[in-house]
């Protein structure tokens, strides 16, 4: 397993891309800096997808991604053999002027994270810059119009003081130094820190010091070099330094844009808010509306396979006492690594990581799990799965899935049931939640202006027939019943009472006009 950082980055990026090329498909995973930090659009079982969508849409407008892992899958027809090359990216949103961003670190995920040892350290001092094109394109405009300016630097102090202190040594050895010598600064990135607006004005201010003078960042070190006239205008016109920066501040959105532009299989668990999380932080704002947003994934990734929403399907194909116990990403992956999986299908390719001592089996290390993901997808092929192609896991909503590039399914939840108090007593949605609860996953909610009656919703048929035999058979407090929109909406009862004054109203207009 490979770790990719801000130091690396520039160094490992042709050999990530050959890898993206020569891959089968790619599988990626992220860990990000909160989960649900909006309590309003909580999650719920009563959401169609377009619900869910909006409510992760806005959860995630102020959530950013800390690692990414991703990792790329060759296939070796002659040995029947996946190769897996495994990378985890620690990344942080770009920092430059008009461009900077605020984001949610919630206390839940941070805790969660340090249970399993994540170096928030690599994320703050060695992540790789990210920019979506929004981001991008502000920055190319601003910069363009001259409105980029040192006098905006939020590190002004710091930057003055590397000038100062540099100044005099550049113009003396500016001075002596003949035309192609260069002279290293090796204190400017040290006390810059890898910040790319306090060493874009410093390059600024070094060309414009001294005549002819070239500058350029090598294997982490700041040079300068005096050049002729003739080769400071191909130097100028060749790397422009507004585009260099540009590019710096790109940093893992370039590896986002070759997974577009390769147009390779992704493979995720459980990957809807990855999705969400990287179209918004790599590519583009998310939409506000659901379809737009699947028009726009299935444009940048046309191919996606969730190996949860597959493993709910394939888990029901086999003998009870076949099946995996749980869902879960290290458990299905035992299952196939370790378990009765192993040896489901004769034939069944072998799949090995490459580095396989660095990193195996940490679980909630993007890396890890993005090739675990891939693991599990490989062992699923032997069922074929095509017909799972874009179809992305639901957790709890009023569908188990949607699908990206067609229509959702209908509904396959249970009916909606009521629960009506029989004693004349407002229902207690927190007590009657908790009563339910032993049947299985179950959310309650109040009906709109009806404090004797609620709408819950159960999460398969089998409970909910459970839930109304023993209530109807032997609760004296509640009655519980299916939900009818005519019988339990006072809306629609508001409708057929408005419709019905006025169709009243027009009967005595006729009659007595």
């Amino acid at each position: 397993m490979c770790e990719v950082n801000s130091r690396n980055f520039k160094f490992l990026y042709p050999e990530i891309k050959k890898r993206l090329q020569e891959s089968k498909f790619c599988s990626i995973d992220t860990e990000f800096s909160a989960l649900d930090p909006l309590p309003d659009k909580k999650a719920s079982i009563f959401d169609t997808p377009s619900e869910r969508y909006s409510k992760l849409n806005a959860n995630l407008s102020g959530v950013v991604p800390l690692q990414v892992g991703l990792t790329a899958f060759s296939f070796d027809p002659k040995k029947n053999s996946y190769l897996g090359k495994v990378y985890t990216f620690y990344v942080q949103p770009a920092s430059f002027q008009y461009i900077h961003r605020s984001f949610y670190m919630q206390t839940g995920t941070i805790n969660f994270l340090k249970l399993y040892n994540f170096d928030f350290n690599k994320f703050v001092y060695d992540g790789i810059p990210f920019m979506n094109r929004d981001q991008e394109l502000r920055l190319k405009d601003k910069m363009s119009t001259d409105e980029v300016s040192d006098i905006n630097n939020s590190c002004k102090n710091v930057l003055e003081k590397i000038i100062d202190k540099e100044i005099n040594q550049v113009k003396n050895w500016y001075a002596k130094a003949p035309v192609g010598a260069t002279l290293v600064l090796p204190n400017v990135c040290t006390e810059g820190r890898s910040n790319e607006e306090i060493i874009f004005f410093v390059h600024k201010a070094f060309r414009s010091m001294c005549k002819n003078l070239w500058t350029y960042v090598e294997n982490g070190e700041f040079v300068v070099k005096k050049v002729s006239p003739e080769e400071y205008r191909k130097l100028n016109f060749k790397y422009r330094l507004e585009d260099e920066t540009i590019d710096n501040l790109l940093g893992f959105s370039k590896v986002f844009r070759l997974l577009v532009e390769l147009q390779k299989p992704i493979v995720g668990h459980n990957v809807f808010q990855d999705l969400l999380l990287i179209v918004g932080n790599f590519e583009t704002t998310l939409p506000k509306k659901y379809l737009d947003f699947k028009e726009l994934i299935s444009k940048l990734l046309p191919t996606i396979f969730d190996t949860k929403s597959i493993s709910y399907e394939l888990k029901s194909m086999l003998p009870k006492e076949k099946q995996w116990i749980d869902n879960g990403l290290n458990i299905i992956f035992d299952y196939f690594k370790n378990g009765v999986g192993r040896i489901l299908a004769t034939n069944s390719p072998a799949i090995e990581m490459d580095n396989p001592q660095l990193g195996y089996d940490n679980f909630h290390n993007a890396g890890w799990d993005s090739f675990c993901t891939g693991y599990v997808f490989i062992s699923e092929l032997i069922a074929g799965l095509e017909q799972y192609k874009n179809r992305i896991n639901i957790i709890r909503g009023s569908t188990s899935y949607i699908n990206l590039d067609k229509a959702d399914p209908e509904s396959n939840r249970p009916p909606k049931l009521v629960i009506e108090s029989l004693k004349n007593r407002p229902v207690n949605v927190a007590q009657v939640t908790a009563l339910l609860s032993t049947y299985g996953f179950v959310e309650v909610k109040r009906l709109p202006y009806q404090k004797y009656r609620a709408l819950i919703a159960i999460d398969n048929y089998v409970n909910a027939r459970r839930i109304l035999t023993h209530f109807n058979r032997n609760d004296s407090e509640y009655r519980i019943s299916k939900y009818h929109p005519l019988r339990h909406s006072s809306g629609v009862k508001v409708i057929l009472i408005s419709g019905l004054a006025v169709s009243s109203a027009a009967i005595l207009w006729f009659t007595f006009r």
